[in-house]
């Protein structure tokens, strides 16, 4: 299969990260992101928050973590004959320290998309992926709307949004996502 795969949340551990770079620059002690809009749980506006991560973005994309158990269960996939293809909200402008950064985490990477703050649905159709690993229940709902099933990582940002539509798994772990795509026969029940 033709597996689409986030990037920051997913295979990159952003947020703990994120968080910490947050709390110092906005004088914070936020503990726990509950809302994918992070400028919500750090009470700032939106643009501070953007021109935030605009100015800080070379340190931000690249010195988080892996998300565990992300790049081996990747090497699990590809080693069975699947094709992963990451599909990120990241900008074109970051494609650089995005391949760096795969690169140093030795993370196995051919194609990586960029949608930009565009919906990744366009690329999923053109790229006719099957199965897909996000972390943003929004974009989960709009790709598994279009008839292609998601592993959805949980998060603390992704928990209050009531219930998932069909076709959307909920996973605790990469080991979940693993398993949950070696079953894929039918529809997904979450």
């Amino acid at each position: 299969m033709r597996i689409g795969v986030d990037i920051d949340g997913v295979v990159s551990d952003s947020y703990p990260y994120w968080m910490q770079e947050l709390n110092q620059y906005f004088g914070k002690d936020v503990k726990t992101i509950t809302n994918y809009d992070m400028h919500r749980d750090f009470e700032v506006p939106r643009s501070d928050m953007n021109d935030f991560f605009v100015g800080n973005a070379e340190r931000l994309l690249f010195m988080p973590d892996i998300v565990a158990g992300a790049k081996e269960g990747i090497e699990a996939l590809i080693k069975e004959g699947h094709e992963i293809i990451y599909v990120t909200a990241r900008t074109p402008e970051e494609k650089d320290v995005t391949i760096r950064w795969l690169a140093k985490s030795e993370i196995p990477h051919e194609h990586v998309l960029f949608s930009g703050f565009n919906s990744k649905v366009d690329l999923v159709k053109e790229w006719s992926i099957e199965a897909f690993i996000e972390d943003y229940h929004v974009n989960a709902q709009e790709i598994a709307a279009i008839g292609v099933p998601v592993f959805l990582l949980t998060t603390s940002y992704n928990l209050n949004y009531g219930e998932l539509s069909q076709g959307i798994k909920r996973c605790q772990s990469w080991k979940d996502v693993v398993e949950g795509i070696r079953e894929l026969k039918g529809p997904l029940k979450g």
